[in-house]
């Protein structure tokens, strides 16, 4: 790590996370859940297209995200649901009112490829902050992680990894990119199959508590960098792992792994590729 950089007590921070309130970032819900069949739909028509595969919305939508549909763009058709509601005759002569569910195909959606900034100016994105003690090139480069597409039709998700290929993504609407970068990168360091191997006890790690230990990474991280979204982190770790017993299992077995995870990623972006080589 850089000596420009003065790094704050850690083990506070990391006890930090589950003692103090923390916040779900709204971003995680400003898109419509598609069902996976509507998901797997709309990729098949962005291909055959040509369109890239990213978030999906209706027109309305995206104006709401501060987005437009281009001029000439043909919406992408999904499986949406109808309540129809009918009278009919029993056998006894009497009437009652019936709730028929069916499903229709609808033009209504539109890909974030086929969509532009109602304001230029304010493109709908956030810019990550000025990190002068931090390059993100340069960790992926050292880490030997590539950043591939965001091909994914889940707005509300902000990023995946692919640990075992050491691949991330981020979502072009991403909230906090930064935030969400450091998050994905932990992944790649802790969750593919050779990572496992040196957790505690050599038992299997839940989703949980994966997902707590790379935003935990990521809080570190922000915080040591001086990066928006502690807050946020906090309330995603607290969301993962639920319980007081989860939390206690987390403080126990994940507090070094995360440590050395976050060390790597801050020494990767801060170290030239040889000075990162020889640690």
């Amino acid at each position: 790590m850089s000596n420009t950089v003065t790094r704050p007590d850690w083990g506070k921070l990391f006890s930090s996370i589950l003692a103090e309130p923390g916040r779900l970032g709204e971003y995680y819900s400003l898109f419509h859940s598609y069902s996976l069949g509507n998901q797997a739909l709309a990729m098949f028509q962005m291909t055959l297209r040509g369109i890239p595969i990213g978030p999906i919305s209706s027109f309305n939508g995206w104006k709401k995200l501060g987005r437009r549909v281009r001029k000439g763009e043909k919406a992408i058709a999904l499986w949406m649901p109808v309540v129809k509601k009918e009278v009919v005759q029993k056998d006894d002569g009497t009437e009652e009112e019936r709730t028929r569910r069916f499903f229709i195909m609808k033009n209504h959606w539109f890909a974030l490829a086929q969509t532009e900034p109602i304001d230029p100016e304010n493109p709908g994105t956030v810019p990550t902050p000025e990190t002068p003690e931090w390059d993100r090139a340069t960790a992926l480069a050292n880490l030997g992680i590539t950043e591939v597409p965001f091909e994914h039709t889940d707005g509300n998700c902000q990023g995946f990894a692919r640990p075992d290929k050491l691949e991330i993504a981020i979502n072009p609407l991403a909230a906090m990119p930064w935030k969400t970068t450091f998050h994905e990168i932990a992944h790649c360091l802790l969750h593919s199959k050779r990572a496992e191997a040196a957790f505690v006890d050599g038992g299997v790690i839940d989703a949980s508590i994966e997902e707590a230990e790379a935003e935990a990474v990521a809080f570190l991280c922000c915080a040591t960098l001086g990066l928006p979204g502690l807050e946020e982190a906090r309330g995603y770790v607290q969301s993962w792992l639920g319980s007081s017993a989860k939390a206690e299992e987390f403080a126990k077995k994940s507090a070094s792994r995360v440590f050395a995870a976050a060390d790597k990623i801050l020494k990767a972006g801060a170290a030239s590729k040889e000075e990162a080589g020889d640690e």
